[in-house]
């Protein structure tokens, strides 16, 4: 009897560490996060930071950086279930979802800080009548924001010609090196970087034109079961925004930039922490607004972008919680 007993409380004891055993996997693959984003360029140093600095570990992530050169292709990635998280182009979310799937935006960088920029020798927009001007695609997000920097420097985007480049920035860049084409609309560090002659006709954010460049996207159906997680995941990246906008942690800003961008390259490095981290916004609420202007555009190619409901693709209440916790501030 003593030994049927001892049998079933040594089986009783097995069960109790194999369901203890059970539940830390199962806790540990509930945080365990693939990450996508869309571009190596000086806008990702807040995510960067957040992983090298272990401030996602110390919310209880255990994240996994990936690269997607474009978010036509990290998407769909995201929607078939290959990462948690892709920060990319929330147009081509939206998109995404006015065609049926269910994604929804929780932050966003500020607007990118892009220039129209055109062969050294080309020196105002009328210049550019008859030439080739290079995009992602007709329909995509650098064809509308060119057409729009254009029409406001007083151009007809039908003045010039648009060639598509197939790719993102780099290869538009690559591109633009060639003498593919004439202009480009892009990120400025890019040209810098890689010493490519150029010459900068304007730049979008004093002609008004605000692009929402880079949004954190995520599945319904994640954010229904795993609210903490991207809590957590937000206030890791709030945490990452405060601590790169103080000054005294510039320099190490600068070394994880320069370790993530490949380039020791002091100027190079000092423009991009003028062009992405001096401006960021400690909260990253999604403006809304900004966001309704650039739909606007891809409604022409795309209808249905008109019946997407803004209030339910936006959800700024993770920013928000974070906002509330540390008393309100902006």
């Amino acid at each position: 009897m003593r030994k049927v007993l001892r049998q079933r409380v040594l089986l009783l004891a097995v069960a109790v560490v194999l369901s203890f055993s059970a539940m830390s996997l199962a806790g540990e693959a509930s945080r365990r996060l693939v990450v996508g984003y869309a571009s190596i360029t000086g806008n990702r140093i807040p995510l960067w930071v957040a992983q090298d600095l272990g401030i996602f570990a110390r919310q209880g992530l255990i994240t996994d950086l990936v690269f997607i050169g474009t978010s036509a292709y990290g998407i769909p990635a995201l929607v078939s279930g290959d990462m948690a998280i892709f920060s990319g182009s929330p147009e081509t979310a939206a998109q995404a979802v006015a065609n049926g799937a269910e994604l929804v935006i929780f932050a966003s960088a500020p607007p990118t800080p892009y220039k129209l920029i055109a062969q050294p020798q080309y020196k105002t927009v009328d210049d550019l009548k008859g030439k080739k001007v290079g995009i992602d695609r007709i329909g995509g997000s650098s064809y509308y924001a060119t057409r729009r920097m254009l029409q406001r420097l007083g151009l007809r985007p039908e003045a010039v010609e648009f060639i598509q480049v197939a790719g993102g920035g780099a290869q538009r860049v690559a591109a633009f090196r060639s003498g593919m084409i004439t202009a480009v609309v892009s990120t400025i560090e890019r040209f810098e970087r890689e010493k490519v002659p150029h010459f900068v006709l304007a730049d979008a954010i004093d002609l008004g034109v605000r692009v929402i460049g880079s949004s954190y996207t995520t599945t319904n159906s994640f954010l229904a079961q795993n609210r903490d997680v991207l809590q957590r995941f937000t206030r890791a990246l709030i945490e990452a925004n405060q601590w790169c906008l103080e000054r005294k942690n510039k320099d190490a800003v600068l070394r994880v930039a320069s370790q993530r961008l490949k380039t020791s390259d002091a100027e190079v490095l000092e423009q991009n922490y003028r062009m992405y981290v001096a401006p960021l916004a400690v909260f990253p609420l999604t403006n809304v607004e900004d966001l309704k202007t650039n739909l606007a555009d891809f409604a022409e190619t795309n209808p249905k972008l008109k019946e997407l409901k803004l209030a339910q693709f936006v959800d700024n209440s993770f920013v928000a919680r974070v906002q509330q916790e540390k008393g309100g501030a902006k």
